[in-house]
């Protein structure tokens, strides 16, 4: 895939793009990014777990689904253990 083969760095912070949704989803405000080559021997780059947490922040799961039930997403959010009673 060609894609692997470049870095794309955002020139703004994530939540400048603004997101306006309809029949695709469509950026507000574009998507400007920079690109360069990536070297073959260049590691995969980290997200820190940004994703996930844009998803969590809108009430899905950590792949971006919906829950299949409110009481998973209760005990998927909540400190508590499945089962556990103690306050």
């Amino acid at each position: 895939m060609i894609l692997n083969k470049f870095d794309f760095t955002l020139v703004g912070k994530p939540e400048d793009v603004g997101m306006k949704t309809g029949a695709t989803i469509h950026t507000m405000n574009g998507l400007n990014m920079i690109v360069t080559p990536r070297s073959d021997t260049d590691p995969i780059p980290t997200t820190n777990d940004w994703w996930v947490q844009q998803h969590l922040s809108r009430g899905f799961n950590v792949n971006g689904r919906p829950y299949a039930t409110t009481e998973d997403a209760a005990w998927t959010t909540s400190t508590h253990k499945k089962g556990d009673l103690t306050p």
